[in-house]
């Protein structure tokens, strides 16, 4: 007994025709069923019922004549058999007036095919010729499918992987291979030699297949009734035979060991990764040269200069659940890292995204301008509808400096987030004096030197309610430039000057004084850190 199902390994009403022309049959209705499977063929008895014992998929023969003896008509006839399962109805007749309109009308409604045979044939000798056909038919194809799937398996055994599987179906059968992953993103594709690499995005529908005049043939792969994928071929819509399916059930299987090694590998990888790189950013190894050969056993050259970038979600983001597009967030970070920087390292975790990325310009402002660049550019890609923030430390020059710059990634976040917000990129090297007042910040000396400094003006605006901080504020910020200031906060000259004047008389102390300003520039700024 064939070990697959019959329907799916048997002969399609296309090739019974094909194999019954030299006997002169046409096919005269039901040409939407010509992919119907033909598993045996019956002819009609000399009494009624007409036929017996249908299991469905047979090729039904009669003589016209025949019919009319037993007083049945074709119409009443047909209706029977295509509610049987019957795959298709040869009719020996005359001609095609001969037959009733009514059935031809039927079975093109119902695409059941209907065959117009001479009124000589000799029905007995076509029952024969087509049950051998279809018992040759399913084991050429059984035999044609054994083949290939041995094949496959051969190439898995020796190592191939997923896209050696899928480059040798893909030759053999002539036709584009992709594989899926569960959330339907295309993982890998291969490409017969007579065709270019599709150009697909990263998840497609059978809409997008048939606007190019494709279609594709689908099996899920699964893994302990899981479904981690799935595998597709995909070719003109008019070029697809049931050996294909066939074989697309025989490599699932394959592949879905495949799947399984390589989940299997990839956690073993990705532990002895994660493990590697919390070493290196936390400086908790033993040899500086046995650490840069394990990088480069990995594929990481830490020898250059690096630069620590962390990606982190907001804080009132809660959570994301499984399954939602969302939760892709780090991966299509990581996407844009990789595809942007070359010999980046990268670890994604659940609420945060940690690079180590190579800094190869030689002058290290230059450097720290060209990171900080980039890095806006992939920002401004990836910060769409999920708000985060991303930290940069300052170059790290050789492994052991790393982990500084890793916490100084941390703390430029901190920082960043706490002054300007969030949806921001923030680096250590442009914070300036906040890295010094925000390590302070809480300071016993800090809090007196503020009040001390600003003490008479944070009294005076908390009673009047007036901004003379902001206006203090808006002078040191456009240099002492009073035209500027005066238009950068909408005031006519003489009241700004009211203003500074004012604050001159609470202070006790000239701003022309250069001492005094730099005091007093120290104090706003830990007055911004105090604000958040």
């Amino acid at each position: 007994m064939s070990s697959l199902p019959p329907s799916i390994s048997s002969a399609s009403v296309r090739n019974i025709l094909t194999l019954l022309a030299s006997r002169e049959a046409q096919l005269v209705a039901g040409s939407g069923g010509l992919e119907r499977r033909v598993t045996w063929a019956c002819r009609m008895r000399v009494r009624l019922p007409a036929f017996e014992s249908v299991q469905g998929g047979e090729l039904a023969l009669l003589a016209l004549s025949q019919l009319r003896r037993l007083d049945e008509t074709l119409p009443r006839l047909l209706k029977s058999l295509q509610k049987a399962g019957v795959a298709a109805v040869g009719v020996a007749a005359p001609d095609l007036s001969a037959l009733d309109p009514e059935a031809i009308s039927f079975a093109d409604q119902q695409n059941f095919p209907l065959i117009l045979l001479p009124a000589n044939s000799h029905l007995e000798e076509i029952e024969r010729e087509v049950i051998t056909f279809v018992v040759s038919f399913r084991g050429e194809i059984e035999r044609k499918a054994t083949e290939i799937a041995h094949h496959l398996m051969q190439l898995s055994v020796q190592g191939a992987g997923i896209q050696g599987v899928c480059d040798y179906l893909a030759q053999s059968r002539e036709k584009w291979v992709i594989v899926q992953d569960s959330s339907g993103e295309v993982r890998v594709q291969a490409t017969p030699d007579s065709a270019r690499p599709l150009e697909l995005p990263a998840s497609f529908s059978d809409d997008f297949l048939h606007q190019r005049s494709l279609t594709r043939i689908t099996e899920p792969i699964q893994i302990r009734h899981e479904v981690v994928g799935s595998i597709s071929l995909i070719g003109p819509e008019s070029d697809f035979d049931f050996l294909e399916r066939i074989i697309l059930g025989q490599v699932v299987p394959v592949l879905a060991l495949e799947v399984a090694r390589e989940r299997e590998r990839s956690e073993v990888e990705n532990r002895y990764l994660v493990e590697a790189f919390t070493n290196i950013i936390r400086g908790t190894y033993q040899s500086t040269e046995e650490m840069l050969a394990r990088a480069r056993i990995l594929g990481y050259d830490l020898a250059q200069p690096e630069v620590v970038a962390i990606f982190e979600l907001a804080e009132e983001i809660p959570d994301f659940r499984p399954g939602d597009p969302a939760a892709l967030w780090g991966r299509r970070i990581r996407e844009e890292l990789q595809r942007d920087w070359r010999g980046c390292w990268i670890l994604v975790e659940r609420r945060r995204v940690l690079a180590l990325l190579p800094a190869s310009v030689a002058d290290e402002n230059e450097r720290e301008k060209t990171i900080y660049t980039r890095l806006e550019r992939i920002f401004s890609r990836t910060n769409k509808g999920t708000p985060l923030s991303c930290g940069i430390g300052r170059i790290a020059n050789t492994l052991e400096t790393i982990p500084q710059s890793y916490r100084e990634a941390q703390r430029a976040l901190e920082i960043g987030r706490r002054l300007f917000g969030e949806g921001k990129i923030h680096s250590f090297a442009r914070l300036g004096i906040y890295r010094l007042l925000f390590h302070l910040d809480g300071h016993s000396e800090l809090d007196a030197f503020y009040r001390e400094t600003l003490g008479p003006l944070l009294q005076h605006d908390s009673r009047q309610d007036e901004t003379l901080i902001e206006t203090l504020d808006s002078f040191f910020h456009c240099n002492g430039n009073l035209s500027e200031t005066a238009r950068m906060m909408h005031l006519h000259r003489n009241s700004l000057l009211y203003r500074l004047g004012r604050i001159e008389e609470l202070l006790g102390h000239s701003l022309e004084d250069a001492d005094f300003r730099l005091s007093l520039q120290i104090a706003l700024k830990i007055h911004q850190v105090h604000k958040r």
